[in-house]
């Protein structure tokens, strides 16, 4: 065989290997985003998960289906795979409880039907890069269980039009929360390493709260709704262009602290910057733009009236003394 034709069935052959290599690899490596759909009721046409919605969600119960429709056999759930709730369609309006046993590893969650609690065990532990926790529009999903992340960069996504509420405990997680659709509701005290506003609502249920970077990306809303309700962030930024809504605001009870208001990331602070951008851009409800300001000493930031308030609010009660006034020297004078 000539040097030429032996180079080139051995680059044939060599092809052939690395082909057959590949597929053998990608034949035996786990599918770690494999879907699985909640599903108490499995290979009942139609039914999806049935009457019994509430179950433990471990690593032997068959309570899982892989259409979502749940027309097929039950399986038990893959780690590392991505969870649906749930199959079928019989879970629409219905309120149900998954238990979590010990640490289920999971790529994302998906809640697409009912109003579902997470509680007991040990984790909920996103193992992704970018996970997400996704809640559909209109519904409800509480979690009681703690959340860990062991994917890189330990970010979380909140997605969806729906409400995610904390409770319970302090999330374990360390990384990135971003807050893309719908509101993130702490309804127990957490603290965060950093949260990104991009859209959503960041709602305020519990009593203290505290983020370490604090970022504003695109219009988004701070719901101040719990009785008492605080928020401490170290670094504070908002983008160009954007608002930022504070909405359920109560001066004498509710508290939004910032320690570094930093002008766009660059590390410059913007205090004393009443009436101009980016101070303006935190627009209270019911308040102007203009009176949002950075309060020196107490590092909180909150609506202030402007001098031409506090002269209005002088000259109405100076108005209202004199008219006592008059009233009681004509009382005085018919007696």
């Amino acid at each position: 065989m000539s040097p030429r034709c032996s180079r080139m069935v051995c680059g044939s052959f060599v092809r052939r290997l690395i082909a057959c290599t590949a597929l053998t690899a990608a034949a035996l490596a786990p599918n770690l985003n494999a879907q699985f759909y909640w599903d108490r009721n499995a290979a009942t046409a139609g039914a999806g998960t049935g009457a019994t919605l509430s179950g433990t969600w471990d690593g032997g119960t068959a309570n899982w289906n892989t259409t979502a429709d749940g027309t097929t056999a039950a399986e038990t759930f893959t780690s590392g795979g991505d969870a649906i709730f749930s199959a079928g369609t019989s879970a629409i309006g219905q309120t149900y409880t998954v238990t979590v046993s010990t640490t289920r590893n999971v790529s994302s969650i998906d809640v697409q039907h009912g109003t579902v609690t997470f509680t007991g065990g040990t984790a909920i532990n996103f193992n992704d890069a970018t996970p997400t926790f996704t809640v559909g529009s209109g519904l409800t999903t509480t979690v009681n269980t703690n959340i860990t992340s062991s994917g890189t960069g330990s970010n979380l996504t909140k997605a969806g039009a729906g409400t995610l509420v904390f409770a319970s405990n302090d999330k374990g997680y360390t990384g990135t929360t971003n807050i893309t659709a719908g509101t993130l509701d702490l309804a127990f005290n957490q603290s965060f390493s950093t949260v990104n506003l991009s859209g959503g609502t960041l709602k305020l249920s519990s009593a203290t709260n505290t983020i370490t970077n604090l970022n504003v990306t695109a219009t988004s809303t701070i719901d101040f709704g719990g009785a008492v309700a605080s928020l401490t962030a170290t670094n504070f930024t908002i983008a160009t262009g954007v608002t930022l809504n504070i909405i359920n605001w109560t001066g004498a009870s509710d508290h939004f602290y910032v320690t570094n208001w930093l002008d766009g990331g660059s590390g410059a602070g913007v205090r004393d910057t009443t009436n101009a951008a980016p101070m303006n851009q935190v627009v209270f409800a019911s308040f102007p733009a203009s009176s949002t300001g950075w309060r020196t000493g107490t590092n909180e930031v909150a609506p202030i009236p402007e001098p031409s308030t506090y002269g209005a609010l002088l000259l109405g009660a100076t108005t209202g003394l004199m008219l006592w006034r008059r009233r009681r020297n004509r009382l005085t004078k018919a007696d």
